[in-house]
């Protein structure tokens, strides 16, 4: 059984530049790209999360301001190309991407699952997967996280805004030592024996344990759940 840890980002300094990607929307940022960040290599994209869908059609809302052609219908001034910050990618059902032009790393915000950071990941199928950077309010007392107050008195509770890490408690160890484990139930199994070929295009293999879930898994699949394929969110992977 996965245990994931929480910690405040103090330590954590290596991800301080996520936080542009951050401002303007109550999204959080998980998945494979800390994996590369922890490892030092190129991030080309970055999977936003949200707890509701009224937070992602904000965050979109937002990105979309800053893309060229942008109005909000209330004048006639657009968003100049040399104005955005952003350009449009594409759009699916289950995600809206944008590119950040000035670092070319592509923004995927996730529309198909919602919850909070703790319940994204822990749907996710690999332990080097499992990490997550949000923002949490903070109550100015206590250090408690808001959601975790276990009760509301009617009084006016002081708050700010902190970053934060959420993690698998082997993520670090696995990651350095490379290694594929599924720690916990496998939804789509066919998406993660595809995404475990990829990820051994670099070096990451899965432990014995791992192979046996697998394959399990994948026996008692049918013929048209193998067909499709079907993965948690389906963006540019």
């Amino acid at each position: 059984m996965s245990v994931l840890i929480k910690e405040n980002r103090d330590n954590y300094w290596i991800l301080n530049w996520l936080d542009k990607f951050m401002e303007g929307h109550k999204g959080f940022i998980c998945g494979g790209c800390f994996k590369n960040i922890f490892n030092q290599e190129e991030v080309k994209d970055l999977d936003i999360f949200f707890q509701n869908e009224g937070d992602r059609d904000e965050a979109v809302d937002y990105f979309d301001s800053m893309t060229a052609g942008y109005t909000d219908g209330t004048m006639e001034d657009t968003v100049s190309e040399d104005e955005a910050k952003y350009k449009f990618l594409y759009e699916n059902d289950n995600v809206k991407a944008y590119i950040h032009k000035e670092t070319g790393i592509r923004l995927e915000l996730i529309s198909k699952i919602y919850g909070t950071a703790e319940e994204i990941i822990s749907q996710f199928d690999f332990s080097i997967t499992k990490f997550a950077y949000y923002k949490a309010e903070i109550e100015d007392e206590t250090g408690a996280e808001v959601e975790e107050l276990p009760f509301d008195d009617g009084n006016k509770v002081e708050t700010h805004i902190e970053y934060r890490v959420i993690y698998d408690d082997k993520f670090f160890e696995h990651l350095h030592l490379k290694r594929l484990v599924i720690d916990d139930k496998i939804p789509f199994p066919m998406s993660t024996f595809e995404r475990m070929l990829r990820y051994a295009k670099y070096g990451y293999f899965p432990c014995r344990e791992t192979k046996l879930k697998l394959i399990r898994a994948l026996n008692e699949l049918d013929s048209r759940e193998i067909e499709v394929s079907e993965s948690l969110y389906k963006g540019w992977d």
